[in-house]
């Protein structure tokens, strides 16, 4: 063979030689991505959750490798809650099969021991998770035009863009980070002693330390926070910022659960127009006459001497107070 004909056939074999291990390196990870689903599978039914797909189809070939997820339910051995949707999609890197994203194809419906249920839908609803060496390294979910819709009740909860990312605290073993990234919010019914601040919120933005979060694994279907709770958890709010109707603010707090599962913990907020706010609490229609006549005072004071303040939201006992004074009882979380 001479030399001229070996160039032209070298290039071609070494052609065919990448691309024949490329096509088998693609099923090997598919392969081994549907393995780790069944193991993952057969993990959770081993621990009482149940778990259900109808299907899994592979696509993407040549550059992508996507699982087509058909027919899926989830149901977790103690959370007390199902979800099921027609498909969802599971995108896994055939550079880093440590990273696993999952796109929601299809609306969700969320249901719960009591009964109620939840459709949740998106334009784009997409859940990430990457490891490292076995344990997680960061999650996240991101949505685009989101909407929580309980059909037993009134209105739904819609967002235009909603970020959240979790990863261990380096700080603290057990402990994670939460930062949590919400705009454009419409709720789907005033809140109660706040009616007067809208159903608008256009900006809700936190950075979370949840302590001891690892107890969160361990929830019960007749209480799914109270092991987290025993064990000391809380919520440390290390930046809260977020605009809503009169306010706008940028705080910092801390919170948990009592051991009637209210809510219990304190937010410091600094705001610089108090008298607005007050006024708009003052006006609600579910304010007592006492708190009423109180906050009305408070924003009289504040509107003559024009002074910011930290105002203190506290709940405590059962009640929820401002600045030390009740303004509405709470009841258990769940």
């Amino acid at each position: 063979m001479s030399a001229r004909k070996l160039w032209l056939i070298v290039p071609w074999a070494l052609f065919a030689l990448i691309a024949t291990g490329w096509i088998v390196y693609w099923n090997i990870v598919a392969g081994a991505a549907e393995a780790r689903m069944r193991d993952w599978i057969a993990q959770q039914s081993e621990q009482g959750a149940q778990v259900s797909i109808g299907r899994i189809v592979r696509r993407g070939f040549p550059i992508l490798l996507r699982l087509e997820l058909h027919g899926l339910s989830y149901a977790p051995a103690r959370g007390g809650w199902r979800a099921e949707t027609e498909r969802a999609d599971l995108h896994v890197q055939l550079l880093n099969t440590q990273h696993a994203i999952l796109e929601a194809a299809a609306p969700i419906a969320l249901s719960r021991a009591s009964g109620a249920v939840t459709n949740i839908s998106a334009d784009a609803l997409i859940a990430s998770v990457r490891t490292q060496d076995g344990a997680l390294a960061v999650a996240g979910i991101e949505a685009d035009n989101l909407a929580l819709d309980d059909p037993a009740q009134d209105g739904a909860l819609r967002a235009r863009k909603v970020v959240l990312n979790i990863r261990p605290d380096p700080r603290a073993e057990g402990d994670y980070q939460a930062a949590f990234d919400a705009q454009g919010l419409t709720l789907p019914r005033p809140v109660r002693t706040f009616e007067a601040f809208g159903l608008d919120v256009p900006l809700l933005r936190a950075a979370i330390v949840v302590t001891d979060g690892a107890m969160l694994l361990n929830a019960s279907q007749q209480d799914p926070l109270g092991p987290w709770r025993d064990a000391g958890g809380r919520l440390r709010i290390e930046g809260l910022e977020f605009h809503w109707g009169p306010l706008q603010t940028l705080g910092r707090g801390e919170g948990g659960l009592d051991q009637q599962r209210r809510l219990q913990g304190v937010l410091t907020l600094p705001i610089e127009r108090p008298a607005p706010i007050f006024t708009a609490i003052a006006n609600g229609p579910n304010v007592s006459q006492d708190a009423r006549r109180a906050l009305a005072l408070l924003a009289a004071g504040y509107t003559i001497s024009g002074d910011d303040i930290t105002l203190d939201v506290e709940a405590r006992d059962g009640v929820l107070r401002l600045e030390g004074l009740p303004v509405r009882p709470l009841g258990p979380v769940y």
